[in-house]
């Protein structure tokens, strides 16, 4: 089938640095700047998560640079990544906003909270990873990458990537999935952006991944409250990822959530909302 993906009538667009980045705002409250994942754009994210945290947050989603309805080209590092995202909060007059970075999005969130803690509030980093030269931290297995970089998704594929391989798992992915492509579970899973978007991103993980980029030495400076959050049967990222990386901050607060994969939060959408609010009440 094909896709509208044309960036809703209420896509805001703002330069950083050059750049025309799209970005949306949802709600009132301190802002919560909102971090995806690889190969995803704003529509990607669940309704119902956004909703809900956007009963007490400004909650600010973006494509960043050569994503989705943005410009300019995906940068080389996810440093720059953390750059286009801090540039976005600073242009649009966000004063220390949160941050919440899902996978890649809470990769790059890493380096926001240790490049950029003085402007930031507490910052959550869901299903996500550090380095893999992090100790307890292993790879992620090579049938779940080879589904990730599929020229195009189904919704096997996506219930696969996301979720377990129960019956609870199946069904909140497959409503997930729906929220998302406005009642066409379909829609949810086809991908918004490109393979070129896709390509772009892979040269940064990579190096975040080997450590090449050197950000898993940054974890110890961190100074800000952090939340780390996953699935206890994340596909992508093994539990032990979660509990290596909330070992590596200092003070970070770590939750796993049962039954649930990469993306237990969509899966447990209003529970993790309030324990998102719960954290940054005090952040």
């Amino acid at each position: 089938m094909s896709l509208d993906t044309r960036p809703p009538a209420d896509t805001a667009y703002t330069d950083v640095d050059g750049t025309r980045i799209a970005w949306r705002s949802q709600g009132e409250g301190r802002p919560l700047l909102m971090l995806n994942r690889f190969r995803a754009a704003m529509a990607d994210w669940d309704p119902a998560l956004i909703d809900g945290l956007a009963r007490n947050h400004r909650v600010i989603t973006f494509d960043s640079a050569g994503v989705g309805a943005s410009d300019g080209t995906v940068p080389e590092t996810l440093e720059g990544a953390a750059d286009v995202a801090m540039g976005l909060a600073r242009a649009i007059g966000l004063e220390t906003p949160h941050a919440l970075g899902w996978s890649m999005g809470g990769m790059t969130a890493q380096i926001l909270a240790a490049k950029y803690g003085d402007g930031l509030g507490g910052v959550v980093l869901a299903g996500t990873t550090p380095s893999f030269a992090v100790d307890g931290a292993t790879p992620v297995p090579d049938e779940w990458l080879n589904v990730a970089t599929t020229p195009s998704y189904t919704v096997d594929d996506m219930l696969f990537l996301f979720y377990t391989d129960t019956d609870a798992g199946r069904l909140a992915g497959r409503s997930s999935l729906a929220r998302i492509g406005g009642g066409d579970p379909v829609a949810g899973a086809t991908p918004k952006t490109t393979l070129q978007t896709m390509a772009g991103q892979g040269v940064p993980t990579r190096k975040f991944f080997a450590g090449e980029d050197g950000a898993f030495r940054m974890l110890k400076d961190i100074k800000v409250p952090v939340l780390v959050a996953n699935g206890d049967r994340d596909r992508a990222f093994a539990v032990e990822n979660s509990v290596a990386l909330a070992k590596a901050i200092p003070g970070a607060q770590l939750s796993i959530y049962p039954d649930a994969g990469h993306a237990f939060h969509f899966q447990y959408a209003d529970r993790f909302a309030d324990e998102v609010t719960d954290f940054l009440k005090v952040a």
